[in-house]
C-alpha cells in the first residue's frame, strides 16, 4: 500500500512510531483531566479545558519567538521530557491523595504550553526527512493518522483498564509514552540536517516576525484562510460536542458512561484511520472541496450524537462524523506545503494551531454557560449545526468565485 511506503525509511518509521505512542498516551491524559476536573467542579470542568486551550493558543502565538531559533529536534525532545516530568507530578499527587484542582490547573496549563512548542517543530521536520513530493503526501497521511489511530487504541485501552487503574494513574501512562517519544525523536532526527530557517532577525523585528510570520504567509491565499476558519468552527464543535459535551451528556444519561464514551471514541478512531488510509493514496486536487465535505459531514454527525441512545447507533454516528478529519487535515497540509515557503512552514502551521486552539478555548469558555441555559444535548446539536453552516459558506464562496471568474473577459 502506497501510504505505508515511507515506513521503509528508518527515520520516518521511528518518528511515526513515537508519535503513535505519544498520541495514545494523550488520550489517557485528556480523559483523566476532564474526569478529575468534573469530580471537583462538575459541568464547570469546561473552564479547566478552556485554560488549557488558552495556554495552547498563547504558546502558538508567541512560542515561535524562542523556538524558531532552535533545532526542531531539540524543541521536540525538550518538550516531551518536560511534559513527562509534570505528568509524573500529577501521578504522585494522585497516589498520595493530595490531588487538588489548583495543582491540576497549573500543571495542565504548563503541559499545554509545551505541547504548543512540539507540534510545529514536528511539521517543519517532516519535509526534511520526506523530500520526494509523493512520499511527502503519504508521510502527511501517516502522521495525520497517528492521532486517529490513538483514538482507537487509547479509548480501547481505557475501557480495558477502567475499574482497576485509578484515573490519576492515567498520567503515568501518558508520561511513559512521552519518554518513548523523546527517545524516538533522538534516534530519528537528532542527526538530520536542520530544517530550512527563516532569515535571522533581532530585537523587535524577531518578536514581530515570530508572531506574525504565519499570517504574512497565509494572507494571500484564500483557500488557506477558509481552512483556518473551518478549523476554528470545527474545533468549537469538537470540544463542546465531543471532548466535553458527550462526556457530560453520557454521565447524565448512561449507566456506564466511561465505557460508552470509550466505545464511541473507538468507533470515531476506526472511521478516522480507515478514511485516512484511503485518502492518503489520493492527492487533494481540489483541497477546498475536501474541506467543505469535511464540515458538512462533521456538522451532521455532531448534531446527531446526543440523539443516539443505543450504543450501536452512538458508535455508528461517531464513525460517520470521523470521516471529516482526514479530509480537512490532509487538504490543509497540502495547501500549507505547496503554497508557502519552506522556512515559513512552522509559522503557518503555528497559525493553524492558533485557529484550532482558539476554537477549543472559546468552546470550553462558553460551554458551561450554554449547557446551563439550553442543556447539554441541545448545545451539542447547535455546535454541529454551526459547523454544517460553515460548510455551506464554503459552497457559496466556490459558486461566487466560479461566477466571478466566468464574468471576467480578457481586455
Amino acid at each position: 500500500m502506497f501510504v505505508l511506503r515511507p515506513l521503509a525509511q528508518r527515520s520516518i518509521f521511528l518518528l511515526w512510531a513515537g508519535q503513535v505512542l505519544a498520541a495514545t498516551g494523550s488520550e489517557f491524559y485528556m480523559v483523566a483531566v476532564v474526569w478529575i476536573a468534573a469530580d471537583f467542579i462538575g459541568s464547570n470542568a469546561g473552564y479547566v479545558s478552556a485554560l488549557q486551550s488558552g495556554m495552547l493558543l498563547f504558546g502558538s502565538l508567541f512560542g515561535g519567538i524562542l523556538t524558531d531559533r532552535w533545532r526542531h529536534s531539540t524543541t521536540m525532545i525538550s518538550s516531551d521530557m518536560l511534559r513527562a516530568l509534570l505528568l509524573l507530578v500529577l501521578s504522585v499527587a494522585g497516589l498520595m491523595h493530595v490531588m487538588s484542582l489548583p495543582l491540576l490547573i497549573v500543571l495542565a496549563g504548563c503541559i499545554a504550553l509545551l505541547t504548543a512548542a512540539f507540534d510545529p517543530s514536528l511539521q517543519a521536520t517532516l519535509p526534511t526527512i520526506a523530500v520526494d513530493p509523493d512520499i511527502r503526501h503519504a508521510t502527511n497521511g501517516l502522521f495525520d493518522a497517528t492521532r486517529r489511530m490513538a483514538r482507537i487504541l487509547g479509548p480501547s485501552l481505557i475501557a480495558l483498564v477502567n475499574g482497576f487503574l485509578p484515573k490519576s494513574q492515567f498520567f503515568t501512562v501518558t508520561a511513559a509514552t512521552l519518554l518513548l517519544s523523546a527517545l524516538a525523536v533522538w534516534l530519528a532526527v537528532a542527526k538530520v540536517p536542520p530544517a530550512p530557517r527563516r532569515r535571522d532577525f533581532s530585537g523587535a523585528a524577531a518578536v514581530i516576525d515570530g508572531v506574525l510570520g504565519g499570517w504574512r504567509a497565509a494572507r494571500g491565499h484564500a483557500a488557506i484562510l477558509y481552512g483556518l476558519f473551518t478549523n476554528l468552527m470545527g474545533n468549537i464543535a469538537w470540544a463542546m460536542g465531543i471532548l466535553l459535551g458527550m462526556i457530560l451528556h453520557l454521565r447524565e444519561t448512561s449507566t456506564d458512561p466511561l465505557t460508552d464514551y470509550s466505545l464511541m471514541m473507538t468507533a470515531y478512531g476506526v472511521g478516522n484511520v480507515t478514511t485516512n488510509l484511503i485518502l492518503s493514496n489520493m492527492k487533494p486536487r481540489r483541497p477546498v472541496v475536501w474541506i467543505i465535505v469535511a464540515k458538512l459531514i462533521f456538522g451532521t454527525g455532531v448534531f446527531l450524537l446526543p440523539l443516539m441512545h443505543d450504543r450501536f447507533w452512538l458508535m455508528a454516528v461517531a464513525c460517520f462524523a470521523s470521516i471529516n478529519g482526514p479530509f480537512e487535515n490532509l487538504a490543509m497540509l497540502h495547501l500549507m506545503q505547496t503554497r508557502s515557503e519552506p522556512h515559513r512552514l512552522a509559522q503557518i502551521y503555528r497559525l493553524m494551531m492558533c485557529a484550532i486552539f482558539l476554537g477549543l478555548f472559546l468552546a470550553y469558555l462558553m460551554s458551561p454557560t450554554l449547557f446551563a441555559w439550553f442543556g447539554i444535548g441541545p448545545s451539542i446539536m447547535g455546535a454541529g449545526a454551526a459547523v454544517f453552516f460553515a460548510g455551506l459558506i464554503g459552497i457559496g464562496l466556490l459558486v461566487w468565485r466560479q461566477r466571478h471568474s466566468a464574468g471576467v473577459t480578457p481586455a
